[in-house]
């Protein structure tokens, strides 16, 4: 009768904290999404190389059709430091919400215990008691107070940890977007700069030349030997300028290897010898604002934030209001050991409780206006945002559109300057143009070979920053890879 009594009784606790946790409300204002854009707040207008299409994101890298860029951007998935930091962010994001989710259920400990007692007489106020040393054995299980969740304070906690989740994992999709622009955007411009030297060392070349065919003139007595000197001047700082560009060079093959994960060395040996400059797709989509705000991760990131900025405010708000807990121990106890296994010694207490927060000095008031002032804070970071994410696109748009449009003028131009070299080296020969002419001819020249060639790889990079603008084409399959690679790597501890 004694153990049925019992069952009822726990079988009955129970059923009433179950019950409580199912008709549970949630306190506090329930998070909504804020609006989308509307189309019309684009203010380019689709033109040469941009489309109203959605845009072609997935694995953008590939359009170039440049297998070492693939090659450097699946390298870089595998081994960039940034990543594995973020990484870790995000499995420290999860533990966080499994220690929130954790408060749902009660803590229940288990133990056994012996003790060896002895009590005197003046203790127990009492004579003729005996005082004999004794034992005590003991074994359990004990629940602390367990927190019934019947305004939803637990629930509001769960749900602002897992939006905070949520973001992190946005911020991961983030900085894998990141991490392939920037290498997409250091390989154009590894290859821009290997144009710039081709086009310098030609330069040198041509100084040569003229700097021979002076010489010949003036031993020939037809000029002087301040054109002789004239014309090495020229080629010494045309000469000093190619280490300066081998070593910007240099630079950015190593900046690579950096993003990559790897030492500069295999690096060098992979980009050193120079290749054409990859041109990437006529024309790129742009989509509409909205689906921009779908694509684009540190937007949803900045729109998580704000639903656990929210989600706090009810949580805080939940203090004002009484708590209710069941708490409770069972256990034998005996003076031998023994006794353990004898029902009769058995010992329980189980019983419900509420408290209610009487005074607090302001403390809770304080922390829901805390609350509300962060959740505010956090919307104004995503409209921020949002603002920010607009204002990039369009920015690319437009320096994509103005680049390309300067490639083709600065290509009429550098036929022009060719056009005009060839005639006053003729004419230099001739004999009917001075030095000074056919040196000024061949700068203007290497100036404009030298700007179609910067501007033919801002295309590049331009279409590439584009693209991480537009939201990057994130995958949850590369990042799944690169978590699933970081979980095997040796924990540090």
């Amino acid at each position: 009768m004694r153990a049925g009594h019992l069952s009822f009784r726990v079988h009955a606790l129970l059923g009433l904290s179950t019950l409580a946790l199912a008709t549970s409300c949630k306190v506090g204002p329930n998070y909504e999404t804020p609006q989308e854009l509307p189309a019309e707040l684009w203010s380019q207008p689709a033109q040469g190389p941009i489309t109203v299409a959605e845009p072609d994101l997935k694995e953008w890298w590939k359009r170039f059709d440049d297998p070492i860029l693939n090659q450097l951007i699946q390298q870089a998935q595998e081994s960039n430091a940034t990543l594995e930091k973020s990484l870790a962010n995000v499995r420290v994001s999860l533990a966080s919400l499994g220690v929130t989710e954790s408060q749902f259920w009660p803590t229940i400990n288990t133990g056994f215990e012996y003790s060896r007692n002895k009590t005197n007489v003046a203790f127990l106020a009492a004579e003729g008691v005996d005082v004999q040393p004794y034992d005590i054995w003991a074994g359990g299980a004990a629940m602390a107070s367990w927190e019934i969740d019947v305004w939803g304070r637990v629930a509001r906690l769960v749900e602002s940890s897992k939006a905070t989740m949520e973001s992190s994992v946005e911020d991961l999709r983030g900085v894998l977007i990141s991490v392939r622009s920037q290498v997409g955007t250091g390989y154009m411009n590894v290859r821009t700069l290997q144009m710039q030297l081709s086009i310098l060392r030609d330069a040198v070349a041509n100084y040569k030349m003229i700097l021979d065919l002076t010489k010949a003139k003036f031993q020939a007595g037809t000029n002087t030997q301040l054109d002789v000197n004239q014309a090495q001047s020229h080629l010494d700082l045309i000469e000093a300028s190619v280490p300066e560009l081998e070593g910007e060079l240099a630079a950015s093959i190593f900046s690579i290897a950096q993003l990559c994960g790897t030492t500069p060395g295999p690096m060098k040996l992979l980009l050193d010898a120079s290749a054409p400059l990859p041109t990437g797709p006529e024309t790129v989509g742009v989509g509409i604002p909205a689906n921009l705000l779908r694509r684009r991760p540190d937007v949803r990131s900045s729109e998580r934030l704000v639903a656990a900025a929210v989600a706090n405010i009810g949580a805080n708000e939940a203090l004002n209001l009484p708590v209710f807990s069941i708490s409770g121990n069972i256990y034998l106890a005996s003076n031998q050991f023994s006794g353990l296994g004898d029902a009769s010694n058995l010992a329980y207490g189980f019983g419900p409780s509420m408290t209610w927060l009487a005074f607090h000095g302001g403390y809770v008031d304080s922390m829901i206006a805390q609350s509300k002032g962060n959740a505010q804070v956090a919307l104004a970071g995503y409209r921020e945002t949002v603002l920010e994410a607009m204002q990039d696109v369009e920015t690319t748009i437009s320096s994509l559109v103005q680049s390309r449009r300067s490639v083709v003028l600065y290509q009429k131009a550098v036929e022009s300057a060719k056009s005009t070299y060839d005639l006053a080296k003729l004419q230099y020969s001739a004999g009917t143009t001075d030095l000074d002419q056919l040196i000024m001819v061949q700068n203007d020249l290497l100036d404009v070979q030298r700007s179609l060639a910067t501007s033919q790889g801002n295309v590049a990079i331009n279409l590439v920053s584009l693209y991480r603008a537009l939201g990057g084409g994130w995958d949850d399959g590369a990042v799944n890879q690169a978590a699933e690679r970081s979980a095997g790597m040796k924990d540090p501890s």
